[in-house]
């Protein structure tokens, strides 16, 4: 199991939909709209806790995968 970030906190759903309106302010929604593929491409290398980018040659490899459902014991 990996270790959580001590910058991870849980928070509610009316938190998270509060901070969202709060930051998603005209300023930052055009810096975000300007944001170039290349800039997210660095983003992504400079930050060790990013997932990987997933490009074409991820989803000509990607397969789906349905889980059974788990049956419950006796």
């Amino acid at each position: 199991m990996t270790k959580k970030s001590e910058n991870i906190r849980q928070i509610s759903r009316e938190e998270a939909d509060a901070a969202a309106k709060a930051w998603a302010t005209p300023e930052n929604l055009a810096w975000f709209d300007a944001l170039t593929d290349e800039d997210i491409a660095k983003q992504i290398a400079d930050n060790p806790d990013a997932a990987p980018e997933l490009d074409d040659e991820w989803f000509e490899n990607a397969r789906l995968v349905i889980p059974l459902k788990n049956k419950k014991a006796a």
